[in-house]
């Protein structure tokens, strides 16, 4: 085992390490925490990570009261791994570390000529490359075996790439090219290597001309690890950590209960443009409070925080137990325990979002990795509707983002479905792809619940939000929960309170804030320089 990864196994409760100054630590798979059955939320499918096995520098399990100081250090990881793993532990600290690959797992290369059919590529030297019958392979540096680690073509089914102009600071999704799955680079019929790093392509697709100065960013979509994870803790910290890469996924916190993560720095290193596959800070079935506090991040494929439980689907109902069969239902949730005896759940109508009973759990018996046998207290005297589901209301936090800033993806900076009240005050979102604020809840796709109560949004400025979805309207705050029912007019949330915000937008003429399926919005003191729209429901109430 690498010197790290053992120094933490020999940690005890109520010990603080601190790690060699400014020191970098080099870890393998090979040498490191190998754990099985951790199963995360929003990551791997069964078929891709069955035994839910994770790689880890940083491990620790049923600890309390352990403070683990970087003191300057790096952890610099090798191949494919999550560099930290919390489980089952109470009062931990992680702080003055960072954390960076040596081969990141995204690719990157800009594109410095460009012809309807022929454009000419520089890569950076970090990110290793071959070309075998005129297809580019990325893959990463070697394993002990002397093979890579991992290896994936420049497009294929399970990858992605996204395009960020360097001009404009906007980070898009690429054209789906004719039989492509996802976006990406154009189909390539022949390269010629001009130099290392310097490759001729010349396309297939005479309408498919690419930006000079793009740089194109390509990964695996197959979430295999995270950029940490916490899993059943309560009261972590994360301070002052510099974190150059991730791999799959970002810091995921689940079933978790108050956490704090401050003075976060997570930016592209010099020379990169981009540091996370997926989400940076992914919050599921958290409780008590999480804080994102004088925080800083920038380049990613997806949200910057995603906060939410999840609805498991009614299979079956047996009233004479009073029990219920519930399931995970979307592929990339699924192994993890969703309930606990005294827990609080609430029975949802899948089609209007909207509550029937509620109950407390007295037992839960796991079926297999999708499905639990939950015996409650109650069962709703009503029959269940078509497409019922659950979720555990007793897993649920209030949220502050405070003073952070948040810059270039593709996607939204906040996706927010909590009941507890939710807080975010004196943040810089900049170049956010789609919504600065998305509150949805879903109980028929994603999975991702629930309803939110209220929503203080304050003094925060946005600037050239919602780029990505300019022709639909540049929807800079954005209420779309999924009501299948088209008669449903109730609402689904609460109140959302905009009040003495900056609003700047160089790319569009306008900012809508887009309110549905919400009783209440207040809005007042806001300024901006192009016109702030209100769309909203019949029914939702404007102070």
């Amino acid at each position: 085992m690498n010197e790290l990864s053992e120094r933490i196994q020999s940690v005890q409760d109520g010990e603080c390490v601190v790690l060699e100054k400014n020191r970098i630590y080099t870890v393998a798979p090979e040498d490191s925490f190998h754990v099985s059955g951790l199963f995360f939320s929003n990551t791997a499918k069964k078929e891709e990570n069955p035994n839910g096995e994770r790689f880890c520098a940083i491990y620790l399990e049923d600890k309390q009261d352990v403070t683990i100081d970087g003191n300057g250090a790096t952890v610099m990881l090798h191949g494919v791994m999550t560099p930290f793993v919390f489980k089952n532990c109470k009062n931990i600290t992680l702080k003055n570390l960072s954390i960076d690959h040596v081969r990141p797992t995204m690719s990157e290369y800009t594109v410095i000529e460009s012809e309807p059919v022929q454009a000419t590529l520089i890569i950076r030297a970090e990110f290793l490359y071959r070309v075998e019958n005129n297809t580019l392979f990325w893959h990463s540096e070697p394993s002990v075996s002397g093979e890579p680690y991992w290896e994936i073509p420049y497009k294929g089914p399970g990858v992605l790439s996204n395009a960020f102009d360097p001009e404009t600071g906007i980070l898009s999704y690429m054209v789906r090219g004719e039989g492509d799955e996802r976006g990406g680079f154009p189909d390539i019929a022949e390269i010629e290597e001009l130099a290392k790093g310097l490759l001729c392509v010349k396309l297939r697709d005479r309408k498919r001309e690419i930006k000079v100065g793009t740089v194109v960013q390509t990964r695996d979509i197959r979430r295999f690890q995270t950029g940490g994870a916490i899993d059943k803790c309560k009261q972590v910290t994360l301070e002052n950590l510099r974190v150059y890469s991730m791999n799959g996924f970002g810091i995921l916190g689940q079933n978790s209960r108050d956490l704090t993560y401050r003075n976060l720095n997570l930016t592209p290193k010099e020379g990169r443009t981009i540091v996370s596959d997926a989400d940076f800070f992914h919050f599921s079935g958290c409780s008590g409070t999480v804080n994102v506090l004088d925080c800083r991040a920038m380049g990613a494929h997806d949200d910057i925080i995603n906060i939410h439980g999840t609805h498991l689907r009614v299979i079956e109902v047996n009233r004479s137990k009073n029990t219920v069969l519930l399931r995970y239902c979307h592929n990339e949730s699924w192994g993890f325990e969703p309930y606990e005896a005294g827990d609080e759940i609430e029975f949802v109508s899948g089609n209007t979002l909207l509550p029937f009973g509620s109950a407390t759990v007295l037992a839960v018996e796991k079926q297999n990795d999708t499905d639990f046998c939950v015996a409650v207290s109650q069962l709703p005297e009503r029959e269940f509707p078509e497409n019922a589901v659950a979720e555990n209301v007793t897993r649920t936090a209030s949220l502050n983002v405070i003073g952070n800033t948040f810059e270039r993806i593709p996607s939204r900076a906040i996706l927010c479905t909590t009941r507890k009240d939710v807080v975010i005050q004196n943040n810089t979102f900049r170049c956010m792809g789609a919504p600065v604020i998305c509150v949805a809840d879903d109980a028929n796709f994603w999975f991702e619940s629930g309803r939110s109560g209220t929503i203080w949004f304050e003094n925060n400025t946005v600037e050239d939000c919602g780029a990505v979805e300019i022709p639909l309207g540049c929807d800079v705050i954005r209420y779309e929960p999924v009501v299948l029912d088209e008669q449903s007019t109730q609402a689904v949330h609460e109140k959302i309170i905009i009040r003495n915000n900056t609003f700047i937008n160089h790319l569009a003429d306008r900012y809508t804030i887009n309110l549905n399926y919400v009783k209440c919005a207040e809005i007042s003191g806001n300024t901006s320089n192009v016109p702030l729209h209100i769309k909203k429901q019949t029914g939702v109430k404007l102070v």
